[in-house]
């Protein structure tokens, strides 16, 4: 096409006439270096000649009348009236700041977007449909902006910008009026509000010292215990529950105040999309896992078993072996017939992408799903033979997971952090934990720049807390750092 050049470089490349591998959002080299990455595989347009839309006054003779500036209506753009022949310019308006937002936004989602970086592919489908909605919620306006300046910074490896926080600080604010106002409380785009800022502040990586949750997830659940109703209201709602319902049920392993009932459980969980696929099956396993540690903790401490814990315990970890077994044959035998019914092109490239990176993720946390309730069973020394072998096993699983992903880190892979968190707090055997820490730490740096020290101590904590407050065998004095030394 003539006028239109083929190179898509960046500007910085384009700049200093280097090779651009034009990734989106950030390029290889601007990456490298760390420098802002503007306008990486973007189409460039060269118009060869300027046309604009004019509108001309002329004289016209009409049954032999004169039709002048004087008789005519016509004004100029800043109101007064045109002089005779005057041309007058129609400009394009600029665009909103809602219109600039969507487009910043969408440049995070959209799925040309490198699935190292990608949001949508990340943490759900539902953000595509965001981008419509800004300009009628400012609880939601106001998450957008702050979560599309986190990733601005996340893809040059900035953590934390000044920038990123006041807009993530004005968010929380924004947010908390919206909470604080019945009708606004209980609208879908202050849900998706919650969901967006619970996101934004897991790539900034900013979490309360001594927790592992954000406590975004326990105001979604405020809000959905608010409405008659606790199922999804629309369709795009049940799209955010597909993504809500893992960080619940997640957080509610260490918040104690996320209670929900077995009816509210199943309406943010169960959907017929996976309700019969081990996926489903084990996060619907896993919203009974509050109730039985509760129960566990009191058979530790008295040493009676009224509700049958042991056994009810023992055989939903059977269970769930059963369901990660599944999975790993799917992660293992990848059914990739979705995309390659489609003609070759982006699309089917595309698709091939995600469908691999998907059945990986779900192997991933079904393995952590079975090692949460391997931890209670190894604290309630049932069977502690085989149970320590089925960890050992297990997190040899995460590990070669960890290997494998490198290649999509720094979003694509960031659910391995919890994966290794698991793994760390159910095996037992010191040189196998030095291998889990040694990785958590590679990926955590992604997320955060906490001190070593610190994270030591939040992992020991989340340890202790999974097994029911026995941190299994875990010495104090033993220094893991000397596994990063090696």
């Amino acid at each position: 096409m003539p006028g239109v050049p083929s190179g898509k470089a960046c500007e910085a490349c384009r700049k200093q006439k280097k090779k651009c591998d034009e990734k989106q959002p950030t390029c290889g080299r601007c990456l490298r270096l760390k420098i802002p990455c503007v306008g990486s595989g973007q189409q460039r347009f060269k118009f060869q000649e300027e046309k604009q839309f004019t509108k001309q006054i002329r004289r016209e003779f009409k049954n032999g009348t004169l039709s002048t500036p004087g008789t005519s209506k016509t004004s100029s753009s800043n109101g007064t009236p045109s002089p005779p022949g005057q041309l007058l310019f129609i400009q394009a308006r600029p665009s909103s700041s809602t219109t600039r937002l969507a487009h910043a936004f969408t440049q995070a989602i959209q799925r040309s977007t490198d699935i190292r970086y990608n949001l949508g592919s990340t943490f759900g489908l539902f953000l595509e449909e965001v981008p419509r909605r800004l300009g009628t919620n400012d609880a939601l306006d106001r998450a957008v902006d702050a979560i599309t300046s986190a990733h601005t910074d996340f893809c040059t490896r900035k953590h934390g910008s000044v920038q990123a926080l006041t807009k993530y600080s004005a968010a929380l604010r924004t947010l908390r009026v919206y909470l604080n106002d019945p009708i606004h409380a209980q609208e879908t785009n202050t849900l998706a509000a919650v969901m967006i800022l619970l996101i934004c502040q897991s790539i900034m990586g900013q979490t309360t010292k001594g927790q592992w949750w954000s406590g975004h997830a326990e105001g979604a659940m405020q809000i959905l215990k608010a409405r008659k109703e606790f199922g999804p209201q629309n369709e795009f709602e049940a799209k955010m529950y597909m993504s809500l319902r893992g960080s619940v049920l997640f957080e509610g392993l260490f918040n104690h105040r996320i209670q929900l009932s077995e009816k509210e459980w199943d309406s943010l969980i169960v959907n017929d999309y996976d309700k019969a696929n081990p996926e489903g099956r084990l996060l619907q396993t896993l919203s009974r896992a509050p109730g039985i540690m509760r129960r566990a903790r009191i058979f530790l401490r008295t040493g009676s078993d009224p509700t049958g814990v042991q056994d009810e315990l023992w055989a939903l970890y059977q269970a769930c072996k059963l369901d990660v077994d599944k999975l790993k044959q799917s992660s293992v035998n990848k059914d990739l017939s979705l995309a390659q019914a489609l003609p070759h092109g982006f699309h089917r490239t595309w698709l091939e992408r995600v469908l691999t990176v998907h059945y990986d993720r779900i192997y991933g946390i079904g393995l952590v799903i079975t090692l949460f309730f391997n931890c209670m069973v190894q604290a309630l020394e049932i069977h502690s033979d085989a149970v320590q072998a089925d960890a050992h096993h297990f997190t040899e699983e995460i590990l070669v997971l960890a290997e494998t992903s490198e290649n999509l880190r720094p979003v694509g892979s960031g659910y391995l952090i919890i994966c290794l968190i698991t793994a760390w707090a159910a095996t037992r055997d010191p040189e196998l934990r030095g291998r889990v820490f040694e990785w958590l730490c590679e990926y955590q740096s992604d997320f955060s720049s906490r001190q070593v020290s610190q994270f030591q101590q939040e992992l020991q904590w989340t340890a202790e807390h999974l097994c029911l407050g026995d941190p299994l065998g875990l010495r104090q004095e033993l220094d893991y750092m000397d596994y990063l030394l090696d």
